[in-house]
């Protein structure tokens, strides 16, 4: 089953729900919810039901404020507590939703965006988002600018629900990003409750062979963090073809885009939400600010016993 929940600061249309589905996702999964921590802090408000043995990922649809971390973490802080509210597991931000992909305007001094990268595990915002998964019991998986020594990179992070780092991935295909980031080279497949997630970020789904590592290496299910290129035509023929070619569902993350496709490359859910990435801080709450987390009810395969 696929929902969504507006920003209650943003401009957005009626919503509907669509029954949807996802043949044959995992072949070993562990306990849905495990042991309940005692200092994480409850939902204000009773979570929607969702079917037994599936995993409820959320996607963090959400415009770029350019270079402003602090706008851009106290706007996706609402949504994550929304989608834990609402009984998600699993939350994806797009890619570098932290900086507002500020690689992408190259009038940005070049120590003013190094600036905005960040080490992990112990940078500020790091810490914050590390936090928030622990209090709201959810792992989460955010896009942000890192920095490790001299370096910067476009990254992935996914948080467990005790706030532990699980691991980062490393975005490969910069194309313009190379001027200032630099690519990663390793594909890592990470272990959760509810089977092992590949992570690959926006541009990284155009490669075949990437993709094919992320399988080969385990990967039962792909989340991708992304900008750039969206909808119909340009993007999810793209996201189909991957789906299919390995046999393993596709959770894509976009600022104007929510997508799930099954492993047969079909597509079980799909929103576009309006056609805008990024927007100016005069544009906050006004109609160009749409903002959403979108549910997905992913089944799972079997349970570990």
């Amino acid at each position: 089953m696929v929902s969504r929940k507006g920003n209650p600061g943003s401009v957005v249309g009626g919503h509907i729900g669509i029954i949807v589905g996802i043949a044959a996702f995992l072949t070993a999964v562990a306990n849905l919810h495990g042991a309940e921590k005692p200092t994480a802090t409850a939902p204000t408000r009773e979570a929607s039901p969702k079917p037994e043995h599936h995993l409820r990922v959320a996607g963090v649809v959400l415009k770029w404020l350019r270079a402003d971390k602090a706008a851009n973490y106290s706007r996706a802080e609402m949504l994550i507590i929304a989608a834990a509210e609402d009984g998600a597991q699993l939350v994806c931000t797009t890619e570098c939703f932290l900086d507002g992909y500020a690689i992408d305007d190259k009038s940005i001094p070049l120590e003013s965006y190094r600036a905005l990268g960040e080490p992990i595990p112990t940078g500020k915002y790091f810490q914050r988002l590390a936090e928030l998964a622990n209090r709201l019991n959810i792992y989460l998986i955010a896009g942000m600018l890192e920095a490790d020594g001299d370096k910067r990179y476009n990254t992935a992070v996914f948080i467990d629900s005790d706030g532990k780092l699980v691991g980062k991935y490393r975005k490969h295909e910069l194309g313009h990003e190379l001027v200032r980031n630099t690519p990663g080279t390793e594909t890592p497949v990470f272990e959760s409750p509810f089977g092992d997630i590949g992570i690959m970020i926006c541009a990284d789904r155009r490669d075949p062979d990437l993709v094919r590592r992320l399988r080969d290496g385990g990967a039962q299910l792909l989340v991708c963090p992304s900008g750039g290129m969206f909808g119909p035509t340009s993007n999810d023929p793209i996201v189909q073809a991957r789906s299919k070619e390995n046999g393993v569902p596709i959770v894509f993350v976009h600022p104007a885009e929510f997508l799930v496709t099954d492993s047969s490359g079909q597509i079980s859910a799909r929103t576009i939400l309006g056609d805008r990435l990024e927007i100016a801080a005069a544009e906050v709450g006004g109609s160009n600010d749409t903002n959403e987390v979108f549910f997905f009810d992913l089944p799972l395969a079997a349970q570990r016993q």
